[in-house]
């Protein structure tokens, strides 16, 4: 039987820039580091990922093991470091992140000490961007990655970390800080590899865990680094991504047996619609809220809200093209 305690899961493809500087925050873990192993997922990368991944395999102090195949998608990625790994525990984290020294004890220490019936802990992704830069200042102000998904009555909502009680009942981990018990995640045979892009692939795999009972843990001082995106064609390029990962939830709602959770994603159009009209009406509000903030201008509060406003349309465009194609496919 194995010693390992912890098995770290990256997939990457085509970001080596952002994988050296992840490895190396794994290296300097204060967590044993006989009780831990990483396996990195090459996904099919045509950069210069796979030199340096061999470079790194033979100089590093930690228990190191890479996987390479065609590309076939982050799901498929992750699915092949869990089939491999020997850790009682399976830790995931993206290549566009920077772990702080303590996360991998603070991770273990969180699962260990929780209930059998939790599958999985979390935490929350601190935006790492040129701060100057226009987009930097825009990645700042969303703060999107510290919302958490909460199971409301009725839907699911998003509540920042700073509103968080302790008692909310968590939809989601996102993947990219989380790590689970790997007897949960061969239980449900790991991720749909239908999601063959980032966006959708976390929260379907914690669905399918909700409706077996199981919950998750959010840590709010669980946080780490992420390496956000450098543009607004990067921006955008992700929304499209995770909206596609909505539409193909919501083609199989019926799976998640959770009513909530069902009725976020029914008629999902018709919420980007809604989205996109209260973005128009809250537009004089976010102006007032954005020209409050110390560190950014007039010129931020008046482009700030006309962008997010691009962004509800874009949404509801995007959707509505992928909620017919999408459906067309599963039915035919």
């Amino acid at each position: 039987m194995s010693s390992l305690k912890i098995s770290v899961v990256i997939p990457t493809y085509n970001r080596v820039h952002f994988l050296k500087s992840c490895l190396v925050s794994l290296e300097r873990q204060i967590y044993d580091k006989n009780l831990f192993e990483v396996i990195v997922i090459n996904d099919g990368s045509t950069d210069l990922t796979e030199q340096f991944l061999d470079s790194f395999q033979k100089q590093t102090i930690i228990n190191f093991r890479v996987i390479t195949q065609p590309n076939k998608g982050v799901s498929a990625a992750r699915n092949a470091g869990i089939e491999i790994a020997e850790g009682e525990h399976i830790a995931f984290t993206d290549d566009d992140c920077i772990l702080p020294d303590n996360w991998l004890i603070n991770m273990h220490k969180d699962l260990d000490s929780a209930s059998k019936d939790t599958a999985g802990v979390g935490g929350p992704l601190n935006s790492v961007s040129n701060k100057n830069s226009f987009i930097g200042k825009f990645i700042s102000f969303l703060d999107e990655f510290n919302y958490v998904p909460v199971i409301g009555k009725y839907f699911i909502r998003p509540v920042h970390i700073s509103r968080l009680t302790g008692y909310e009942q968590i939809s989601y981990l996102r993947t990219s800080n989380a790590m689970f018990r790997k007897v949960c995640l061969n239980e449900i045979g790991g991720f749909d590899q239908y999601f063959n892009r980032p966006g959708g692939e976390d929260p379907d795999l914690c669905y399918r865990l909700l409706t077996l009972n199981y919950r998750f843990y959010f840590d709010k001082d669980l946080a780490i680094l992420h390496q956000s995106r450098d543009s607004f064609i990067s921006y955008f390029r992700s929304l499209k991504n995770y909206l596609k990962g909505e539409i193909r939830k919501s083609c199989k709602k019926e799976t998640y047996k959770i009513k909530p959770i069902q009725r976020t994603y029914t008629l999902l159009p018709v919420q980007k619609i809604f989205s996109f009209f209260l973005s128009l009406v809250s537009y004089p509000s976010t102006f007032f809220r954005i020209l409050k903030k110390s560190d950014f201008s007039l010129f931020h509060a008046l482009l700030f809200p006309a962008i997010i406003v691009c962004s509800k349309l874009y949404a509801f465009i995007i959707s509505s093209y992928y909620y017919i194609k999408f459906f067309r496919c599963r039915g035919s």
